[in-house]
């Protein structure tokens, strides 16, 4: 009687180790594979696949399993497995999908703090074209009138040096007249002096000879 339930005992942990090593196997698939979407055919499809492995596995490893377990059990047993491996899918699916919507929810925020960051710049860059601009338009004016004041002024000053030369030409001409004015009249009046005190000399020789 021992020997018995050693031998089911033995058997239930084969069984147990089965299940478990279908749930790893059906776990460690990729997630992309797990994250899609299947209807209720294809779960149903899944289950009888998964029962007709289980029976197959049992017949060649547990001959002796019809004998204790009946299929009803093998069924219960298999279905709260496989419900237990439906749950931790679906809850790692929700996982998956709020993180997913983490990051979407970031990225949208990153990216419409972007949009506004962009359309800030722009607005600043065109006020800033804007006023560089202006400030062009006011500096070539400013150039254009200081050119035309440069202009202007070296032209009124080329014609003050003209005038100014032909001034200093004339009044040189005609103080080189007065000069020469005044060296006539002072060898005029020079010569009338000298006659005339020669003429005062003779006079006053000739009285005291008479």
């Amino acid at each position: 009687m021992s020997n018995k339930k050693v031998k089911e005992s033995k058997l239930d942990a084969e069984e147990d180790d089965f299940l478990e090593t279908q749930f790893l196997k059906d776990s460690s698939k990729p997630k992309e594979k797990r994250i899609q979407k299947r209807n209720g055919s294809e779960i149903v499809e899944e289950e009888d696949n998964f029962i007709s492995q289980y029976q197959a596995s049992a017949k060649k490893r547990k001959p002796k399993l019809q004998s204790t377990e009946g299929p009803e059990e093998s069924r219960q047993k298999l279905l709260h497995v496989m419900s237990h491996q439906l749950k931790t899918r679906k809850d790692s699916h929700a996982n998956l999908l709020n993180n997913l919507l983490d990051v979407i929810n970031q990225l949208q925020v990153d990216y419409n703090a972007m949009k506004e960051n962009e359309q800030k710049l722009e607005h600043l860059t065109g006020a800033l074209m804007k006023c560089i601009q202006q400030a062009g338009i006011a500096y070539k004016q400013k150039l254009k009138t200081l050119k035309e004041i440069h202009a202007a002024f070296k032209k009124e000053s080329e014609v003050m040096d003209c005038d100014h030369k032909s001034e200093t030409d004339k009044l040189a001409n005609e103080l080189k007249e007065d000069i020469k004015k005044i060296q006539r009249k002072v060898i005029a009046e020079t010569k009338r002096n000298g006659l005339e005190a020669l003429r005062r000399s003779i006079f006053q020789t000739v009285e005291n000879n008479f």
